[in-house]
């Protein structure tokens, strides 16, 4: 699982690092297509993105405390 977070959050780092502030429909399609594309499932997908939405203003916000990701994540394991 290890590999998986780490290789969602470099995937996240590389599409989103355009994004202008703010959670775009866009900014979130992308995270769950990145999430499915690192082989986990869909459930767990959204749990992430609802629980990194509701804690991290922006997608610039979030990569800034990426390193909270794994405790996040985690909670969505569970």
């Amino acid at each position: 699982m290890k590999i998986s977070l780490q290789l969602l959050t470099a995937s996240l780092l590389l599409s989103l690092s355009t994004s202008c502030g703010g959670w775009s429909k866009k900014d979130k399609e992308i995270y769950l297509t990145e999430c499915k594309r690192a082989k986990l499932d869909s459930v767990f997908c959204n749990c992430s993105l609802e629980k990194i939405v509701e804690k991290y203003t922006s997608f610039e916000e979030a990569m800034r405390n990426d390193e909270e990701f794994p405790e996040i994540l985690i909670s969505c394991k569970k």
